[in-house]
């Protein structure tokens, strides 16, 4: 079962797994799959039957003692959920859990229809990742509420059978999704600070929240690629020199929320900022003689010390701090999935486009859920100016699985080859390895 702290809680907490999950897929193959399995079927064994609500953490705690729920982790959850559906492609696990997720979706519609005409969701349930603020109609929250709604949407139409009804609840999981997307840039989006609000009230309005931009970012909440660019670039305002000092936890630097800033800042095709803050933060953990080599840890102070959350819960006891905390793994994920740009989307599904950055070559692979193999490798050559006419050339090799299919996006380079023919911009068959060269490519931002 996959857990937080291996010496400490060890719990499930389902914020967790929207890193842990995926390092576990790729880090470990079926057994990590499995560990997720186990993770999940804990949420769904004590889901409220009557809300449809999914538990705040395992059994085990003292939060689950005090009956602490958590509308954000509710959400983290059915993403949770997603991500396995589509890593394992087990179709009989998604029947079985189904009824399971409709009724997590319904707890999430029901908040969203609740706002009347405002169409964003009313964070009731406000424990968290440990943050403070929080509450009214949160930007983490409905950043996580959209992807839920949105992603989900897409398993029930790649699922939906004439006897199963899902292609309905598609369609309305879908609707609600773009109406929620709608209303959080109505509502949350300050155009004078080029990010979006904690929340709509007077407090909320002044607090620029690391978790709910780099949620907004990487869950495609922005308008457009200039809003996009505009979100990752104000991101940067928090960075010290050992990485963001998150506003919404003052004196902090969260490995969990930074993760999804890195992966935030590659959905913004800012690839450049992404491993500049690995670079910096986990590169911190490697080298600091305070961490003992590893890039696990849980959090920091923002002096780089492992007193984290002294003022919130920690009690000032730096030997509390877990050196085991799988979800400061962002960076397995953006390595595999971002840089070399191979990356599992949906069910069957893959995406190709590799964003380099300043490295000439990278790979990549891992097991999938059936049995197959998915990698790539990928080298860059020239096209290291910044794009000031310099162009460069990407020869990439790639491995996919029997019985899927992908894309492939590589906007910077103006000729695309698959094995020696001129790509038509068609979707490619998975199932052995094809070979894709770029020509007149720009380097990556």
């Amino acid at each position: 079962m996959l857990l937080d702290g291996a010496k400490r809680d060890r719990a499930v907490w389902p914020g967790d797994l929207g890193i842990a999950g995926t390092t576990a897929y790729l880090g470990l193959g079926d057994a990590g799959l499995e560990s997720v399995y186990y993770a999940l079927e804990t949420m769904f064994l004590y889901q409220n039957t009557s809300t449809g609500q999914l538990p705040f953490a395992g059994p085990t705690t003292g939060s689950w003692r005090r009956g602490a729920k958590s509308d954000t982790y509710h959400a983290w959850t059915l993403i949770a959920c997603f991500n396995y559906a589509i890593f394992t492609r087990d179709e009989a696990w998604v029947a079985n859990r189904w009824t399971n997720i409709t009724a997590g979706v319904d707890y999430i519609l029901r908040a969203l229809d609740a706002s009347g005409s405002v169409g964003l969701a009313e964070q009731v349930e406000t424990n968290d990742w440990a943050r403070l603020g929080g509450g009214g109609y949160n930007s983490a929250l409905n950043a996580l509420n959209y992807h839920a709604l949105f992603s989900l949407a897409s398993l029930a139409a790649d699922t939906t059978t004439d006897s199963n009804g899902r292609a309905d609840q598609a369609e309305t999981w879908a609707a609600a999704a773009a109406k929620l997307k709608t209303s959080y840039n109505d509502v949350l989006w300050d155009a004078s600070a080029s990010q979006y609000r904690d929340n709509e009230t007077a407090a909320g309005a002044l607090l620029f929240p690391q978790d709910g931009n780099a949620l907004a970012l990487q869950y495609n909440l922005t308008l457009s690629p200039t809003q996009a660019s505009s979100v990752s670039a104000a991101l940067l305002r928090n960075w010290h020199a050992i990485g963001p000092v998150t506003p919404e936890l003052p004196d902090t630097i969260s490995p969990f929320i930074s993760s999804i800033e890195v992966l935030a800042h590659f959905t913004a095709r800012k690839p450049r900022r992404g491993l500049r803050l690995i670079r910096r933060t986990w590169g911190y953990m490697l080298d600091s003689p305070l961490m003992t080599g590893i890039t696990l840890v849980e959090g920091m102070s923002a002096n780089g010390s492992l007193y984290y959350r002294s003022q919130r819960g920690y009690n000032y006891d730096a030997a509390y701090t877990s050196h085991s905390h799988s979800w400061s793994t962002g960076p397995t994920q953006a390595l595999s999935f971002k840089v070399v740009g191979l990356e599992v989307v949906g069910w069957g599904r893959w995406r190709f486009e590799p964003q380099m950055g300043d490295l000439k070559r990278a790979e990549t692979g891992w097991w999938d859920g059936k049995g197959g193999e998915y990698g790539a490798v990928v080298v860059v050559e020239g096209g290291d100016d910044g794009g000031q006419g310099k162009e460069g050339v990407l020869e990439a090799e790639i491995l996919t699985p029997d019985g899927t299919e992908g894309s492939i996006e590589i906007p910077y380079c103006e000729v695309l080859f698959v094995d020696g023919q001129r790509w038509d911009g068609s979707r490619l068959q998975g199932g052995g390895r094809t070979k894709i060269r770029g020509e007149g490519c720009r380097a990556s931002c």
